[in-house]
């Protein structure tokens, strides 16, 4: 069985909490109001880091926000694969001229600019390469545009929530929340990986904030790098002949790919809380998440 050789975060009482909802239906129905409520407020706290752009009619600020391609979005319904083997094709448009493209699948990064009498955005990539858009249409949640260079002209259907961060540090999607993703030049120490790791786990902590402040639906960790795997409930250390190639390539080599893996482990290995009551499983990771980050 998968649980044998590997460490699960249990979820502690939940056979109380169903004996106890079934035994008196009058307490059950307050604590699942409050439980209700306490979820309304978690969502409208982080929800309350996001700009929404519904009204905004300046394509310079209509811009600055994620797109993902249309026809990409049913590959996160259908794998939640750690190596982005699927394409999902998006990029992420910041307003201090800082992107990023393409995470779920080989992170790019670098600066971008959109020329106004050209109508076109330049994304321009650390490893000195460039994509240039021809822009053909705008709103708040689609961008139409063309692939400058490419003979077919075939239009490109990206979509957007019409929000984003009015600070970039609650970003997940913003290179400095990613750095951890850039491997090193040189050989780290057993201090610089815990904090590789730290950041690692920060990105997480965004990424289901996030979740729970557009109120999505549907959560997908495809194509991220990872040692761990995320499920409603539980969290799991990868064993060390299954880690993904796209983790490995976060470090200077395999080896210290591997020592990251085996740090993160004691961590998971340590004791947490976890929330009780009927909310959601996002809550409760991301509440044991938050704890994992303080003991890393």
């Amino acid at each position: 069985m998968m649980l044998s050789p590997q460490k699960l975060i249990p979820i502690a009482g939940i056979c109380i909490i169903l004996f106890s909802c079934s035994s008196n239906p009058k307490e059950s129905s307050s604590h699942l109001k409050t439980s209700i409520d306490t979820a309304y407020e978690i969502k409208a706290q982080y929800a309350a880091n996001l700009t929404d752009l519904s009204d905004n009619k300046n394509i310079d600020t209509l811009l600055c926000q994620g797109w993902m391609l249309d026809e990409d979005l049913e590959n996160l319904s259908v794998s939640s694969q750690e190596e982005g083997i699927l394409p999902f094709r998006s990029f992420y448009l910041s307003a201090d001229a800082t992107f990023i493209m393409n995470p779920r699948n080989m992170l790019e990064y670098g600066h971008w600019k959109f020329d106004e009498t050209s109508k076109v955005i330049t994304l321009l990539k650390s490893n000195g390469g460039k994509t240039e858009y021809k822009l053909g249409a705008l709103t708040p949640k689609e961008l139409i545009v063309v692939n400058v260079g490419e003979a077919n002209n075939i239009k490109q259907h990206f979509i957007a929530p019409a929000k984003r961060y009015n600070d970039v540090s609650k970003d997940p999607y913003h290179i400095s929340n990613n750095q951890w993703r850039v491997s090193p030049q040189k050989q780290e120490t057993d201090e610089e990986i815990r904090k590789r790791l730290k950041s690692f786990l920060n990105f997480h902590l965004l990424f289901y904030r996030d979740n729970l402040a557009n109120d999505e639906k549907t959560i997908s960790f495809y194509g991220f790098p990872t040692c761990i795997k995320w499920y409603a409930g539980g969290i799991f250390i990868i064993k060390e002949k299954d880690l993904s190639e796209n983790w490995i390539k976060c470090f200077y080599n395999k080896g210290q790919a591997q020592k990251a893996r085996a740090i993160m482990e004691e961590v998971i290995g340590k004791k947490y809380q976890w929330k009780k009551g009927n909310i959601s499983w996002v809550i409760k990771n991301l509440n044991v998440l938050e704890q994992m980050y303080e003991k890393i």
